[in-house]
């Protein structure tokens, strides 16, 4: 078997959340800078921690409203998040999904809105679901917008999914389902300003709404592009895992 530094898609991995414990308030990132993450219940969610017929422990995020403390999300501190405030570098983001349609659900985000950072977010406008990824800008920049984004659509709730986004510095997204790449819309994702937030997964910035609900495995950032074949050989090593 090789290593986890051995396997070529783990090349500049800066988080990994392999969701191995099974139980507690507290997840490992495997990746080498080893985050320190929370699981945080302000006190009307819960989180239940899974097993899936392969064996694999997901989590599942449970919320009962959209309203502050109705939901749950991962957490690491901004002073441990640094490496992933992306400005004009490359980056990447993947994750398992299986989420419950509601208005919208944040995946994972570093930033305040409208002024700095990035953040990735599945929406509802039934019967077309979007995944939108945005950058938030201390002005406006384009369209007089303060907000610069990109969106792939046909992201169907309620079924196991592998999400993927690969972000040029300087230029566009793209996304990735189950390994292929998808059509993009674009308004121009103009590089974030850098940013001094919290690292979220499963709520908004300010950790009181946008809730994401639903089963989530590994979510995982890279500070690189993940080519297209990256993509889909992660998918095809992982995917009997979830019966597809």
């Amino acid at each position: 078997m090789r290593s986890y530094d051995k396997i070529p898609e783990n090349e500049d991995i800066l988080l990994d959340l392999p969701f191995r414990e099974g139980t507690g308030t507290v997840t490992m990132d495997v990746a080498k800078p080893h985050h320190p993450v929370t699981l945080n219940d302000p006190g009307g969610g819960s989180f239940v921690w899974t097993s899936l017929p392969s064996g694999l422990m997901a989590l599942e995020f449970i919320t009962t409203g959209g309203g502050a403390a109705q939901g749950v999300y991962l957490e690491c501190d901004s002073t441990e998040t640094a490496d992933l405030d992306f400005i004009a570098g490359d980056y990447s983001l993947g994750c398992w999904i299986n989420w419950t349609a509601v208005s919208s659900s944040i995946i994972m985000g570093r930033y305040q809105l409208n002024v700095s950072g990035w953040e990735l977010y599945l929406y509802n406008a039934a019967p077309i679901y979007y995944l939108t990824q945005r950058h938030h800008h201390a002005s406006t920049i384009v369209g007089g917008n303060p907000r610069s984004g990109c969106y792939s659509v046909g992201w169907t709730p309620g079924e196991w999914c592998f999400m993927g986004s690969s972000r040029t510095g300087g230029g566009e997204a793209y996304h990735y389902r189950n390994g292929v790449e998808l059509t993009m819309s674009t308004g121009g994702l103009v590089d974030p300003e850098t940013d001094s937030s919290d690292l979220v997964t499963g709520c908004r910035f300010t950790k009181d709404s946008d809730w994401y609900k639903g089963l989530m495995w590994r979510p995982r950032i890279w500070d690189r592009i993940l080519s297209a074949f990256e993509w889909m050989n992660i998918f095809k090593s992982e995917r009997d895992w979830f019966g597809i």
